[in-house]
């Protein structure tokens, strides 16, 4: 009798800033797949994808290091595929760059949006997972909202799924709550 052991694990921790010129570094961990056969246990499957682990976080890296560079909206939408599943939760009335979008030209608004009322002060990305085609990334952030010079801190998250060379889930998640507080005032 096999066992069944699927493991993914910590890819790269890494703490970078907004104002320095090094990008992140690429790394990969191994992935192990075994079964279990033969004894009616459930089969643990995983999704088959066309990009690994290192083709994704290549996408997700270059976005960032596009970003960095103050790449215009429409360049940095151009990573997402034109129905990319992109989505801040949050108070949109309060804070009009978070929300549901879909399509570049809408992906666009929000970095037009983000750069008129957002200056980004730090970014430390603390841990980032990869599991064929996700990159989950973990960190904190400061920011200062352009309109009351409030700082807001938060720490998140991102879900990102990357399929043919382009972004087609991208949810961020922060405390949005604090992000409206500050909007507000």
């Amino acid at each position: 009798m096999k066992q069944t052991i699927l493991m993914s694990g910590l890819v790269v921790l890494l703490t970078a800033s907004w104002k320095t010129k090094e990008g992140p570094v690429l790394a990969t961990t191994a992935t192990t797949v075994a079964h279990t056969e033969g004894n009616g246990s459930r089969l643990i499957t995983s999704k088959t994808t066309e990009m690994n682990d290192s083709a994704a976080l290549e996408v997700v890296n270059r976005l960032f290091e596009r970003f960095k560079a103050g790449a215009s909206p429409t360049e940095l939408a151009s990573f997402y595929d034109e129905k990319a599943d992109w989505f801040i939760p949050g108070d949109i009335r309060n804070v009009p760059w978070i929300g549901k979008r879909t399509g570049r030209q809408e992906i666009a608004e929000h970095y037009r949006l983000l750069k008129q009322y957002i200056k980004p002060e730090k970014l430390d990305i603390t841990e980032i997972l990869t599991k064929g085609n996700r990159v989950v990334i973990l960190g904190y952030l400061e920011s200062r909202y352009k309109e009351s010079n409030k700082l807001i801190n938060s720490e998140f998250s991102i879900d990102i799924i990357v399929e043919n060379g382009l972004i087609t889930r991208y949810h961020f998640l922060e405390d949005s709550f604090d992000v409206s507080v500050k909007a507000k005032s």
